[in-house]
């Protein structure tokens, strides 16, 4: 009888432990495969009757996550090990994800924890700009949205998040530009209908016209908005959002000019104008509130400079006139450093 123990022990201990579909970097797709061992970073494994064994990095990394997550205990301190192991391998939903499974295992784990899940938080969103700008570059504005837009919605605490909100600046910009060219193509082809009457023919303008105008009362909001970070004190965030909204203006006063050979019709040149002096007033807003906060914060160089590119816009405005000369009291740009 105890033969017969010792013998159907010895068969359990010897049995495949865990089966699953994992992937070696050097095979196409993932292959049905029996974990028997993980020893270091060798793993042992079966496939149908053949024993095999290969390094754990020799495997995709997630099949190599799956891996080590087959032969790790129920323990906080593996766990932990194993979401940096993830980390490392850029798998970093899987390194947040474990990272909390050891803290509910061991509250002690807690700031550790939470550490890897903010490393992965950085480097995850850190990935998510870089496809952006891809995209971006690659004239897919539609694409780099979602993705930006993904960063600020699932990781607005990390650094991607403030270049995000600078890209999408930047994105509106160029939408906004293919739209002027597609409109100004339908524009072209309605003044050659003979046969159409006027209003379909300055329709095509007219929408070019209403996009502007929300372009512009975004740019105006987007001020507001960096006042209100800098008034509390969130220059970092603030002051970035100045110069996005003054490149994107300019670039708005620019479109409007390249098309006025458009306007036409009665009361289209004269909404244009208002547009244009509305995107101006904005430029030279922010350029006032950019210019103090950087005074605020003793940049009197940086300060001098775009107060300058303000007054070289409107020489009369007061403000500006002020703050240069409360900078110039400050800082002489011919003194030596």
């Amino acid at each position: 009888m105890r033969w017969m123990l010792t013998f159907l022990l010895s068969t359990l201990l010897a049995a495949p432990l865990f089966a699953v579909k994992v992937k070696l970097k050097s095979e196409d797709k993932e292959v049905e495969t029996t974990l028997t061992s993980l020893s270091g970073d060798i793993v042992s494994y079966k496939r149908g009757r053949k024993d095999a064994t290969a390094r754990l990095d020799d495997f995709e990394p997630a099949s190599a996550f799956l891996i080590k997550k087959s032969f790790t205990a129920e323990d906080a301190t593996q766990v932990l090990e194993l979401a940096r192991f993830a980390l490392h391998r850029g798998l970093y939903v899987q390194a947040r994800e474990t990272a909390r499974s050891a803290t509910r295992l061991d509250a002690a784990q807690g700031p550790e924890a939470e550490a890897v899940a903010d490393i992965a938080d950085i480097l995850q969103a850190d990935q998510l700009l870089e496809s952006a700008s891809n995209r971006l570059e690659a004239g897919k504005p539609i694409d780099a949205r979602t993705l930006l837009t993904q960063i600020l919605e699932k990781f607005p605490k990390t650094p991607a998040a403030i270049k995000a909100e600078v890209l999408l600046s930047t994105i509106d910009s160029v939408e906004l530009e293919l739209k002027s060219r597609q409109l100004e193509e339908e524009a072209r082809k309605a003044q050659e209908t003979a046969d159409a009457d006027e209003r379909k023919k300055r329709q095509p303008v007219d929408d070019w016209l209403a996009s502007i105008a929300d372009q512009t009362k975004a740019l105006e909001d987007k001020k507001i908005e960096a006042d209100a970070d800098c008034n509390a004190g969130h220059t970092p965030t603030g002051l970035p959002k100045y110069e996005s909204t003054v490149s994107t203006a300019i670039r708005l006063r620019k479109t409007i000019e390249d098309n006025r050979k458009w306007l036409k019709y009665r009361g289209q040149p004269e909404l244009a104008d208002k547009l244009d002096a509305r995107a101006l007033r904005t430029i030279i807003d922010c350029y006032e509130r950019w210019g103090f906060f950087l005074y605020r914060l003793a940049r009197y160089d940086m300060a001098a400079e775009v107060v300058a590119k303000g007054i070289v816009l409107d020489p009369k405005d007061r403000r500006l006139l002020s703050l240069k000369v409360d900078i110039d009291e400050l800082y002489d740009p011919t003194e030596s450093n």
